[in-house]
């Protein structure tokens, strides 16, 4: 594989953030494939239990079968949503593959071993810009990247709108 083929992930949700990052990718990473990666949470029909509470409202824990559909609609949902980001950086001249990935622990950590597992050169991220108490409470993917990975990350800010200066 030659230096040129090593690709380069980008995170990608469809938000105007990731979008940026996908504009900043392929026009920075020139001739580099990249992978645009949007990731799933599995499990997600398992957040919507509930135990039974001194209410006595019981709530029925979801079938084996309800979530493993949930888990394939979720699956679904991302490969559309990396088929999109792909699209768009394909729209913009790059070479590009979508790649859904499964969260197992969270989104940073699903990014990073996915760049890992494809032997790729550089992690792009938009970010959000939450600062305070909403980055504390939600964390932040590009901080955890930042962090946590040994691969350079790139984190794109989406521009501003004239309304929010």
């Amino acid at each position: 594989m030659s230096a040129d083929a090593h690709p380069v992930l980008v995170a990608f949700d469809g938000s105007p953030e990731s979008e940026a990052a996908v504009r900043a990718a392929a026009g920075l990473f020139g001739e580099r494939p990249l992978l645009v990666t949007s990731v799933w949470e599995p499990g997600m029909a398992m957040t919507v239990m509930s135990y039974p509470s001194t209410s006595g409202v019981t709530y029925a824990l979801p079938s084996t079968e309800d979530i493993a559909l949930v888990d394939r609609a979720e699956e679904t949902h991302a490969a559309a949503i990396a088929a999109a980001g792909a699209q768009m950086a394909r729209d913009l001249g790059a070479t590009a593959e979508a790649l859904p990935v499964a969260d197992s622990v969270n989104v940073a950590e699903a990014v990073a071993a996915a760049a890992q597992r494809h032997a790729a050169v550089a992690i792009v991220v938009g970010s959000r810009g939450l600062g305070g108490v909403k980055a504390r409470v939600m964390g932040s993917t590009s901080r955890r990247l930042l962090r946590d990975t040994r691969l350079p990350v790139l984190v794109v800010r989406a521009p501003v709108e004239e309304d929010e200066r």
